[in-house]
């Protein structure tokens, strides 16, 4: 209403200033143009107004398993926020952090039957509900960073996967983070011989396990909350993760070593639920696309200036960078990859195919 005054008053100053011009015939005019004109604006305000009270009042509930201070929960305050600002506060969003919601298993279970509305996923955890997204958990798939963005931003690549996603209920809206995990051991590791006998902590995936048995680890899939004193204790000898959850678990206290195998990449989806989706009013529909589309964009833009922080950060803290021979691991890994792969649709084998072609 601010700005529709303010309007006002330009038109009235621009028709007073018109009738010292042109005397007092110009002034009945200019006079007779701006009454109609600020008539027009009250009555398409009014109107406006009258669409938004129509609308309904509704909350949605988006979980996560970071921390307040994370990036990741800031992005989406600042989506929820834009969401509620260009709604009058009629389509709320309520972020849970921590996973207070539950595990993402169980939050994107909720998505499925319509009573969560979002997450923010692993692609390792997607998978169990769209196997097609298994092809980017594929161990070696990606030659290179620049490989890895150029697959996850084809629409040739990435539609085809997203379509089974609607099929099974959910919306994969967009994916942020895109470089990829790495190594942190307590001792060296550079070449292939390296890894026998390691402890090596990775998620809960059967071919996260069997890719590290493959090089010769003895794959473990300690709980994330018992890590750190697994590190301590010497049960768990290094782990497969992301710079910033070695920076804000502390686990830098243990694990002296750093290096990039680019066996597994790490991005991450925005996911929302198709159900809940599908009943909101279009007017929200187009506030909720246009605030994901920004959230993904500063997740991007976070994560990676992030990531790059945090590897800094560990150097301070004296975890080494090391050079590791890439072409032998990803040689040896190249069975796993195959067996897994056999596993898989046809249409997703060529996907993975397009995806190893790209250079």
């Amino acid at each position: 209403m601010k700005r529709m005054k303010k309007a006002v008053g330009i038109i009235m100053s621009v028709a007073l200033g018109s009738s010292l011009l042109t005397g007092c015939g110009g002034s009945s005019n200019s006079a007779s143009a701006a009454k109609e004109q600020s008539t027009n604006q009250e009555q398409q305000t009014a109107t406006g107004n009258q669409a938004s009270e129509d609308l309904p009042e509704i909350t949605w509930k988006i979980s996560h398993t970071q921390s307040p201070d994370n990036f990741m929960n800031i992005a989406a305050e600042n989506m929820a926020k834009a969401v509620a600002e260009k709604t009058d506060g009629k389509f709320k969003i309520e972020i849970y952090h921590s996973g207070t919601l539950g595990s993402e298993q169980e939050v994107i279970e909720g998505m499925q039957m319509g009573t969560i509305a979002g997450n923010l996923a692993s692609v390792t955890l997607l998978a169990n509900f769209v196997p097609s997204f298994d092809v980017i958990n594929l161990p070696g798939v990606f030659s290179n960073e620049s490989a890895l963005k150029e697959a996850m931003n084809s629409d040739e690549i990435m539609e085809p996967l997203k379509k089974q996603a609607l099929d099974n209920n959910i919306i994969a809206v967009g994916y942020y983070q895109d470089y990829f995990r790495m190594l942190f051991t307590k001792e060296p590791i550079r070449t292939v011989s390296d890894f026998q006998g390691q402890k090596i902590r990775v998620m809960g995936s059967p071919v996260l396990v069997d890719t590290f048995q493959a090089l010769g680890c003895n794959s473990t899939t300690t709980a994330w909350s018992e890590l750190y004193s697994g590190l301590q204790l010497g049960v768990v000898d290094g782990l497969d993760h992301v710079p910033t959850s070695v920076r804000t678990m502390n686990f830098y206290d243990h694990v002296k070593y750093m290096a990039e195998p680019k066996i597994f990449a790490s991005p991450m989806y925005l996911v929302i639920s198709k159900p809940l989706y599908e009943k909101l009013p279009d007017a929200y529909k187009s506030v909720l696309d246009e605030c994901m589309a920004d959230c993904l964009t500063e997740l991007n833009t976070v994560a990676n200036q992030i990531n790059e922080d945090d590897i800094k950060y560990l150097k301070t803290q004296g975890v080494e960078m090391i050079d590791i021979d890439v072409d032998a691991i990803h040689e040896t890994i190249a069975p796993v990859r195959e067996k897994y792969l056999k596993q898989m649709e046809p249409w997703v084998q060529d996907i993975a195919k397009k995806i190893m072609e790209l250079k």
